[in-house]
């Protein structure tokens, strides 16, 4: 249960019931707040020395009833990522204990926390704070999203572009690499790439160490969060009927040349593992106009076999491949759609990703030495 002070952000939409801390004090006084509400009956909160008036305290002291203290480096902190956590256990000596205080912990961030040892407490009542010596636990639920947040700055999503050839690029690769290896690798700007791999830090669906590289992926994970922010049915698509059936349109496919597509859904996905025989084909093309007049399509309003969509990154065309002279998405790619799709596509999806966890080195070029996702 939420302490009272912290139940005016649990549970609900957040409200802001005092400015936003600006200072490492501020963020300190309110992290400390919320930490005093919820000690148990007899414990005491001491703070050491600040090198300033806007510094927060270097230590803080947890005084037991017994008299025995457990005493934690402040680490004060604005906006914190998952990955922060590695450099904050790593920046400690020996067996000192870490407490952070930020204005707010997303849950990924307090998952990363706590898996490095490090206690908390942020603005909105997120808390946990654990010693052995004088044994305690205490945790608290503050806020479940940002209060200060505004309006017009929506969560980090994994949309456009830059997101779609970023985690292409982490998806079809394994092993270790830098942020410039995956500017590289993706297309992308630097900018953009950067801006990605914190979303995904934020969102805890890669590890990186401290300006260092990127050390593993979850790429299962990951792809399932671009699906949902991103994939086939968000792209302007027309739909087109092809009389003589899935199969004969898919030969005819392969006699085209001189167009940009690529061919995605159950039929991409078939080409790794069978699930059902295809009834509709599922293309990207560069030009779909041009594609369907070579095809000798005809557009209908209902009832499409064949369904064409304009890429909105040109991502969908990166690591394809041929099966009987047609063009195939890349795995990551296929599972994608099929996961945002109707009907029995998410179930085609999971059989695929099956495979795909199964067979990993048949389709992620590896990169350096393998890592453990």
């Amino acid at each position: 249960m939420p302490n009272q002070e912290n139940a005016e952000f649990a549970g609900s939409e957040p409200k802001v019931p005092f400015p936003k801390p600006e200072r490492d004090i501020d963020l300190y006084r309110r992290a400390i707040a919320t930490l005093q509400a919820a000690l148990p009956h007899g414990w005491t909160l001491t703070s050491g020395k600040s090198r300033s008036l806007a510094d927060a305290p270097e230590r803080l002291l947890v005084g037991a009833p017994n008299g025995e203290v457990a005493s934690f480096s402040v680490i004060p902190a604005r906006g914190v990522l998952a990955g922060d956590a590695a450099r904050f256990a790593d920046g400690l000596s020996g067996s000192d204990r870490g407490f952070v205080c930020a204005r707010y912990l997303s849950e990924p961030v307090r998952r990363q926390l706590d898996a490095r040892g490090l206690s908390y407490a942020d603005a909105t009542g997120n808390t946990s704070l654990a010693a052995d010596r004088p044994a305690i636990w205490v945790r608290d639920r503050g806020a479940d999203a940002d209060p200060w947040r505004g309006p017009g700055r929506p969560a980090a999503q994994l949309t456009g572009d830059p997101a779609a050839r970023v985690v292409r690029a982490l998806a079809d690769h394994s092993g270790q690499l830098t942020v410039p290896e995956l500017v590289r690798l993706s297309g992308a700007s630097t900018g953009a790439t950067y801006r990605v791999v914190e979303t995904l830090e934020e969102r805890d669906l890669l590890e990186r160490l401290p300006r260092g590289p990127i050390t593993s992926v979850r790429w299962q994970q990951m792809l399932r969060a671009w699906s949902s922010d991103s994939s086939f049915k968000d792209c302007p698509t027309v739909g087109y009927f092809s009389p003589e059936g899935v199969q004969s349109f898919v030969a005819k496919l392969a006699k085209v040349s001189g167009h940009l597509y690529a061919v995605t859904g159950s039929l991409a996905a078939a080409a790794f593992v069978e699930y059902a025989p295809a009834h509709q084909v599922q293309i990207y093309a560069d030009h779909g106009e041009a594609l369907a007049g070579a095809l000798e399509l005809r557009p209908v309003d209902q009832g499409a076999n064949v369904l064409v969509a304009t890429p909105r990154s040109a991502a969908v065309f990166e690591r394809t491949l041929f099966r009987d002279n047609v063009r195939l998405v890349a795995p990551a790619q296929a599972f994608a759609d099929l996961l945002a799709g109707t009907g029995r596509h998410p179930q085609e999806a999971e059989h695929l990703l099956d495979w795909m966890t199964e067979n990993a080195p048949e389709w992620r070029t590896a990169l350096g030495a393998p890592t453990v996702t």
